[in-house]
């Protein structure tokens, strides 16, 4: 089933919500050493772009720079198959210039007010930003295997499914 509009709409606050609940994200990147996942914290903006703070130097950052796709995923810890819940993603990641990750340090700075006085100004340390093109969240509290999708490439497409 495919829908637009306020559905859409609904689906993408869902998404948001989801993502404020959680706060570690796991990043799949690629390099000439193969296939490479990392946990980053994350905030992220109205838009569903997500924010990480990370040395540039570090193998997934090392890898997004060459080749900007990516592909991750957020998740609860569950007991048991009926409690799971998650999210999966894919999309771009690119380093932020110095005006917008001013922006950025407030949003991610109100996610975790610890992280205020632990983000060197002048380290090594730099904002990234991953860009969706599809997001998908499962929550297996709606039946075994049900997925919703999210397509921001397509103009916001929305797609429901059982198994895939």
């Amino acid at each position: 089933m495919t829908t637009r509009g306020a559905v859409s709409e609904t689906l993408r606050d869902r998404i948001g919500a989801f993502l404020d609940a959680h706060t570690v994200l796991v990043l799949a990147t690629a390099d000439e050493g193969g296939p490479w996942a990392a946990p980053l914290c994350y905030a992220r903006d109205a838009g569903l772009r997500l924010y990480f703070l990370s040395d540039p130097s570090t193998r997934h950052c090392r890898a997004l720079l060459r080749r900007a796709e990516v592909a991750g995923s957020v998740q609860e810890e569950a007991s048991n198959w009926e409690e799971f819940a998650g999210l999966q993603f894919s999309g771009t990641a690119s380093p932020l210039a110095e005006p917008e990750a001013g922006e950025v340090f407030s949003l991610y700075a109100a996610k975790f007010p610890f992280a205020a006085s632990l983000i060197p100004h002048a380290g090594p340390h730099r904002f990234f930003r991953i860009t969706p093109r599809w997001l998908r969240l499962i929550s297996n509290r709606c039946g075994l295997g049900v997925k919703e999708e999210l397509h921001l490439s397509e103009g916001e497409r929305m797609t429901v499914r059982g198994y895939d």
